[in-house]
């Protein structure tokens, strides 16, 4: 149950700046490291720690309103406030997780950046509304991804050549995010759909809109079981790795497994967002499907249950109850 808090991060050796400022991240920083651009004021978007890919992608953002509001230079540090993509060894020549998978939002350099007269570094928050700012498409969050936000050339490559792959396209496919492993026992997240709840949905839009395929993304290996076992052929999905462990994510022995978890993620959404239709639960990878779409005809049809309780017990006894009732009792 508490798989999620065993996640391990890994850590560098050496920094670009004193362990005490990163120990520092949680508050706002001002610094002068040096004499170098003096007319400039960088503003430093970390994250220590931080989430998944599309939520620090979100507080990315976030901060990017921030930095622009007030004409300041920003630049993404997750070199020295590492998260969970962060690896040991150089991935696209960076120890910088954020370069893994976007290009820079500066053409300045870290390492000059910490030379620098005025520098301010990001602390842990930012809007009170930050988490709901890409669902709802607001326009400040459109126009830095607009300005700043360029994924990976060879990421965006791999996921149009996988998408023509699979033969789908926006007219005979129906996307799929269902949310699974911790979600199921999280104190006060949502809870995910049952399988009634997702087969109903997917039974009307396949009759209403005589769609072919089912683009599934699911990090849950038996989700992608019961998808299989009731659809068959129709459905499509990506090898992305998938584990009924939280903690997989971040400790699986693979090579550069946790730069693959977060480009997997990105190509998923990226292929999503070129569909028009997709039924899931509340999640930033759905979010963000939407967010990415160039389509105005995008739909997203959200299943919301009720939030889980705030207390850890409840919250494990009742998924465990509903992983043994069938599905027409409201089980997972």
């Amino acid at each position: 149950m508490l798989e999620s808090e065993n996640r391990k991060i890994e850590k560098k050796k050496s920094l670009l700046i004193s362990k005490k400022i990163v120990d520092n991240f949680k508050y706002l920083q001002f610094h002068k490291f040096g004499k170098k651009n003096k007319k400039k004021i960088f503003y430093v978007i970390q994250r220590k720690i931080g989430g998944g890919l599309f939520s620090n992608l979100l507080f990315v953002l976030n901060h990017l309103v921030i930095s622009d509001k007030f004409k300041f230079t920003p630049i993404v540090d997750m070199h020295n406030f590492e998260g969970f993509y962060n690896e040991k060894t150089k991935v696209n020549k960076t120890h910088n997780a954020w370069e893994y998978y976007f290009n820079q939002t500066s053409k300045n350099k870290l390492k000059d950046v910490y030379k620098s007269e005025n520098v301010i570094i990001s602390g842990n928050y930012t809007f009170r509304n930050y988490k709901f700012r890409a669902f709802r498409k607001y326009n400040d969050i459109l126009k830095v991804y607009k300005k700043y936000i360029k994924i990976d050339k060879k990421i965006i490559k791999e996921a149009n050549k996988i998408y023509k792959n699979l033969k789908i396209n926006k007219k005979n496919t129906v996307g799929l995010h269902w949310r699974g492993t911790d979600h199921k026992f999280l104190p006060d997240h949502p809870q995910p759909p049952t399988r009634g709840q997702i087969f109903s949905k997917i039974d009307e839009i396949l009759r209403i809109d005589d769609k072919k395929n089912i683009f599934l993304v699911t990090e849950d290996p038996n989700y992608l079981k019961i998808i299989k076992r009731k659809y068959g052929k129709k459905v499509k999905y990506l090898n992305s790795f998938r584990s009924l462990k939280s903690s997989d994510f971040s400790n699986y022995k693979r090579k550069n497994h946790r730069y693959k978890v977060g480009k997997d993620s990105l190509i998923e959404v990226i292929i999503l967002s070129k569909l028009n239709y997709l039924i899931c639960s509340e999640s930033n990878i759905s979010d963000f499907a939407k967010f990415m779409s160039q389509s105005k005809k995008f739909s997203l049809d959200r299943i919301i249950n009720k939030r889980n309780s705030k207390n850890v017990l409840i919250c494990f006894f009742r998924w465990k109850i509903k992983s043994y009732l069938p599905n027409f009792l409201g089980g997972y």
